[in-house]
């Protein structure tokens, strides 16, 4: 089996059971992303050279009470902020090049806030006083799916113009372009046919390429300072659930925060 099939299969298998949890059993997926970001957690704290069995203890924890929708309003408002204000601080390292050192502090606080708390809103999504709720979440990973896919296509068709050639040497302005367009005419017709977004529609066609494109520029940060090209090897053709869930992680917070606000 080459490597592209084994990409083509697992991709599939990948989506089609995030799909299906999410439609047809909150708890299923709540189990199934509660796994997934456990590995994703592990792969990242590896990367960053500090593993601890309390984090994904703690996050496990957290998923359990957000299922049984326990945790107290302030509580979320202080993960989502926490989780915010640490990806644009992330943003902001990775964009100009900065190179901190990972001390103890820098290695909990980033993995608190930018992997447990931004994987933590993905379910959360779930749980927000809407019946479309389950339609809003799955229609935020089509985007994302949508965005990188036709990303890609773009890229590898049309791209000359390097986007970040020190952390991405393949990704460019054209494949942005190209991902950002086609992401934008998807959830035109999710709006016309769903009406999830109202008036909205179009900055959340502007925002998800946006993001995902960072979230992947930072996962890229993470593994050339590890020197490695993967951060796992359980996914056969993508690597490890951080290199396919590192657009997600990164723009679940922002994109519950903006759900909240429309």
């Amino acid at each position: 089996m080459n490597e592209l099939t084994k990409r083509a299969l697992s991709g599939t298998l990948y989506v089609a059971l995030l799909s299906a949890t999410m439609l047809l059993s909150p708890l299923s997926f709540f189990i199934v992303i509660g796994l997934f970001s456990v590995l994703a957690l592990w792969e990242f704290q590896r990367l960053i050279e500090w593993t601890s069995f309390g984090v994904p203890s703690v996050f496990l924890a957290l998923l359990t009470m957000a299922y049984m929708q326990a945790i107290p309003q302030e509580i979320i408002q202080i993960l989502l902020i926490g989780s915010l204000l640490c990806n644009t601080w992330i943003t902001l390292v990775v964009l100009t090049q900065k190179k901190p050192d990972f001390t103890f502090g820098l290695k909990l606080s980033w993995t608190f806030f930018y992997l447990l708390a931004s994987c933590l809103f993905i379910p959360l999504c779930l749980t927000l006083e809407t019946t479309s709720a389950p339609y809003l979440l799955l229609i935020f990973y089509a985007a994302i799916w949508t965005n990188n896919s036709f990303a890609y296509l773009f890229g590898s068709r049309f791209g000359k113009t390097k986007l970040f050639p020190a952390l991405s040497p393949k990704k460019s302005w054209e494949g942005y372009f190209g991902g950002a367009l086609m992401t934008l005419a998807f959830l035109y017709i999710v709006e016309q046919n769903m009406q999830l977004y109202g008036k909205y529609w179009w900055i959340v066609g502007l925002f998800i390429p946006l993001f995902a494109t960072v979230g992947d520029l930072i996962q890229s940060y993470f593994k050339r300072r590890a020197k490695v090209k993967d951060s796992g090897s359980l996914l056969p053709g993508h690597g490890g659930f951080y290199d396919r869930m590192d657009s997600v992680i990164y723009t679940a917070p922002f994109y519950y925060l903006l759900l909240k606000l429309i």
